[in-house]
């Protein structure tokens, strides 16, 4: 099972609405000895922390000394997503998608096919 690793960094408007916006810094999987994280050596901490506590001032938030992450479940998300679409476009579509995030589900860094 793989989880995602995110700080949210900024906010933006879109259809009315203020969406979060959040910076990719690893994944979490885990194995027969336990859980462990691959972080992006790419990303800057202390980036993250000042977007965040910029962000804070911004909505009147508290100022933080520790960069705060969130960590999403891609399994759960997926299969909400299938249900949902096999709702909509019928259970043949499902199955072929499903085949193919399976298969790509511990791929971290490779790109989503192009439509």
């Amino acid at each position: 099972m793989s989880k995602r690793i995110a700080a949210k960094t900024g906010e933006y408007q879109k259809d009315g609405q203020t969406k979060g916006e959040y910076t990719k810094l690893g994944v979490m999987l885990d194995n027969n000895n336990g859980e462990y994280m691959l972080l992006d050596p790419s990303v800057s901490l202390a980036g993250v922390l000042v977007k965040q506590n910029a962000l804070a001032a911004k909505t009147g938030g508290q100022q933080r000394d520790m960069v705060m992450v969130s960590i999403f479940d891609d399994s759960q998300q997926t299969q909400q997503g299938f249900q949902q679409q096999g709702q909509q476009q019928g259970f043949q579509q499902q199955g072929q998608q499903q085949g193919y995030n399976q298969g790509n589900a511990s791929s971290y860094n490779q790109a989503p096919p192009q439509r």
